[in-house]
């Protein structure tokens, strides 16, 4: 029982932990795409929650750039493996013509063979000291680092796809096929289906839509608007 209920706070500490990670990801994603296009986030404001198909992009990115890069993943594993198997039998042989010192127990009254002029005693407690002030610096270090990747990259990336679409936008307007460059319709109802608005969907809330069509349009949305993803 101790054991499960273990794991389910380990379960619930890895939720609260990855949930905003992947919120701040799609968030960051989004202002990064509405700024490339001169729109401001106050002007269509949306909630992080609304964001999240964005987080799961982004997502599906990063997954494919660690797997694009499994060469050289594979690669530091196998540098890693031949480091130990190199530092075992160079032990082994140490042993084997009778070099103990290799395995003698250090202290300050047995400091060991002087390497680079040091002792091994010495050289252990300078180790320790670069452990524990790295440690210092080390772990803010990485959630700073985290953070960035988790802001960084999205943003560019935002801004990256909305470049994209307005240059296929310029190329070919509504006539393209290909997914980043396809129109989205604002439609009246109560006009027999009438177009009032066409362009490239930047964002949307419940109160406003904003679409591109050469230039930033902004729509207040009413009941009898309809929104269309491509004809």
């Amino acid at each position: 029982m101790e054991k499960f209920e273990r794991l389910l706070k380990l379960a619930a500490s890895a939720v609260a932990l990855v949930v905003p990670c992947i919120l701040l990801s799609g968030f960051s994603y989004h202002i990064g795409h509405i700024y490339k296009f001169g729109l401001s986030h106050e002007l269509l404001n949306k909630d992080m929650s609304d964001v999240l198909v964005e987080s799961w992009y982004i997502g599906v990115l990063a997954i494919g750039w660690l797997l694009s890069k499994w060469p050289y993943f594979l690669g530091f594993f196998i540098l890693l493996v031949i480091i130990g198997l190199a530092t075992f039998f160079i032990a082994r042989h140490a042993k084997e013509n009778g070099k103990d010192w290799f395995f003698q127990e250090l202290s300050k009254e047995n400091q060991g063979r002087k390497i680079l002029g040091i002792t091994q005693w010495h050289w252990c407690k300078l180790g320790e000291m670069h452990v524990e002030l790295s440690s210092r610096f080390y772990y803010p270090l990485v959630i700073l680092c985290f953070i960035g990747l988790l802001t960084v990259f999205p943003y560019q990336r935002g801004q990256y796809d909305a470049e994209k679409q307005m240059k296929i936008f310029a190329e070919s307007g509504c006539q393209t096929e290909e997914k980043v460059g396809r129109c989205t319709y604002l439609i009246d109802t109560t006009k027999n289906n009438q177009m009032i608005a066409k362009g490239i969907l930047i964002s949307a809330n419940d109160k406003k839509v904003a679409l591109y069509n050469n230039k930033v349009e902004v729509w207040q949305l009413v009941d009898s608007y309809l929104i269309q993803k491509g004809k």
